[in-house]
């Protein structure tokens, strides 16, 4: 007895441990080692501070229309692969076994008669009396079909599906700058407006502090309580300046979320790198510019070519075509009326055939909607052309605004700084006139606000030399220089 206590007990401290050691166990299913996760509730992006190029590689990978071109482009190169299909001979292979009343007399069955379709073609002798016993029939065929000379149809529509694929892969690159495009810019508009919370964040804080000043010397009794109530008045003007300057933060990053493809979620922005001035060296405003390659320009001579490509297909289609036709095919019957005897029972062909022939086909009428259809397809190429020239002078258009933007912007920049080095000193000179009594507490709100507003403009004249670079790079369809100093900028900011 005590030895059966002795080993019950022995058996479950051996349980205990085992269950206390396999909490410690990664858990297993399907197979697969999963680790159990230590918080029940995970967030399912945490929050993050994205960069100018990780928004433009977010909006790249995940902006639905980039993936609407992407994959119309498979189906145009998809539809190349189809056009070489053309070449291949047309083989069919056909097996039949039905079972058939053996009931026939000598009739016609005229083609233009609807029931042609559905009443079996039957052959045979006549006979004498009807039956209802079906007989066992059988047929298998194959078929060869092959276009041997088409003139330069097929190559034509080869032609045809390669400029289809052409004018798709530049609808693909247009959209792709497009989107780049449009996230960079509104990158910089979320940047301009965190900036402005940044400047009237400082000029609130300045401003709360001249407030305990004010009030200190009021209860003093060293300037009239009018001071602290005007003072007041303005501290609430730079609180509501604050707030709206929040919103448009808060309102652009929900721009930025869209335009990156992704859900609006709570992230950041870093925007250090942007708010100070580029290297000007990588970008020569003066340079000429061959706007041809732009992606625009691409599209349009794309599908000019397109139109002319379906020309030469409907030209290519009133010619004379030649078939090689070839047939090899089997029958059998259950009927034993034949002089050839059945082989089981009608299940398996008794006789056979063989066909090999040539045939010309020539489509004499077809030269009155052909030829209409080839007016079409040349209106609508001299269409495609006038929209290739409208998008070159679009494109110089948008390639000289930028030009002058940019030289605008740089020279804006160039002054902003000195307009904040002024507002900084007014803002202290003004500070201690106030303190001896030399000017009233309007002025020194007011040089708060200036030296406020010129923060911003400073930080806004920076960003429009960034936005003048991207513009330009738009117009002339590259912006490697201007991710170029993108990356520099931002290298340097990580230093």
């Amino acid at each position: 007895m005590k030895l059966l206590r002795l080993t019950a007990n022995i058996m479950l401290v051996i349980l205990i441990t085992m269950m206390s050691c396999s909490s410690f166990v990664p858990a297993y299913g399907a197979g697969r080692e999963v680790i159990p996760a230590e918080i029940q509730f995970q967030p399912i992006r945490p929050t993050k501070a994205v960069t100018l190029r990780e928004s433009v590689d977010l909006s790249l990978r995940n902006f639905p229309s980039i993936q609407q071109k992407f994959f119309k482009l498979r189906a145009a190169k998809a539809n190349v692969s189809l056009a070489k299909m053309q070449y291949l001979p047309n083989i069919n292979a056909d097996i039949q076994y039905s079972g058939v009343t053996p009931n026939r007399v000598a009739s016609v069955v005229m083609n233009n008669v609807s029931g042609f379709d559905t009443v079996p073609v039957d052959s045979g002798p006549s006979v004498q009396r009807q039956s209802f016993k079906p007989v066992v029939n059988n047929l298998q065929g194959l078929n060869l079909n092959w276009l041997m000379v088409d003139f330069g149809l097929r190559r034509a529509n080869d032609d045809f599906a390669r400029a289809d694929a052409r004018t798709a892969r530049a609808d693909v690159s247009l959209t792709k700058l497009d989107v780049a495009f449009a996230t960079a810019d509104s990158f910089f508009h979320a940047a301009a407006a965190k900036q402005s919370i940044i400047s009237r964040k400082a000029s609130l804080d300045r401003m709360e502090a001249a407030q305990v000043r004010v009030k200190t010397l009021v209860a003093q009794g060293l300037r009239p309580g009018v001071d602290a109530a005007e003072l007041d008045y303005e501290v609430s003007k730079a609180k509501i300046a604050l707030i709206k300057a929040e919103k448009d933060f808060r309102l652009g990053l929900v721009d930025l979320a869209e335009k990156m493809g992704i859900t609006t979620q709570d992230f950041d922005i870093v925007s250090d790198p942007v708010i100070r001035r580029p290297v000007e060296d990588l970008v020569d405003y003066e340079k000429p510019m061959d706007l041809s390659s732009h992606p625009l320009a691409r599209l349009k001579l794309a599908e000019k070519e397109r139109w002319h490509s379906k020309q030469i297909v409907l030209d290519k289609a009133y010619r004379p075509h030649m078939w090689l036709n070839s047939s090899v095919w089997g029958r059998g019957s259950g009927d034993n009326t034949n002089p050839i005897r059945p082989v089981l029972g009608g299940a398996m062909p008794q006789v056979f055939n063989y066909m090999i022939g040539a045939s010309v086909s020539f489509p004499f009428m077809e030269y009155f909607p052909l030829r209409a259809q080839k007016d079409m397809a040349r209106s609508n190429e001299l269409a495609a052309k006038a929209d290739y020239d409208q998008a070159m002078l679009l494109l110089e258009k948008k390639d000289a605004n930028s030009r002058i933007l940019l030289q605008q912007s740089r020279r804006v920049a160039d002054e902003t700084p000195k307009l904040v080095d002024a507002a900084k000193v007014k803002e202290i000179n003004l500070m201690k006139r106030y303190s001896v009594g030399l000017t009233n507490v309007v002025s020194l709100a007011i040089a708060e606000e200036n030296l406020a507003s010129a923060e911003v403009e400073n930080a806004i004249a920076q960003i429009e030399v960034w936005r003048s670079i991207l513009a330009l790079g738009y117009a002339q369809g590259d912006l490697q220089n201007f991710f170029s100093l993108v990356k520099l900028a931002e290298g340097q900011a990580t230093e």
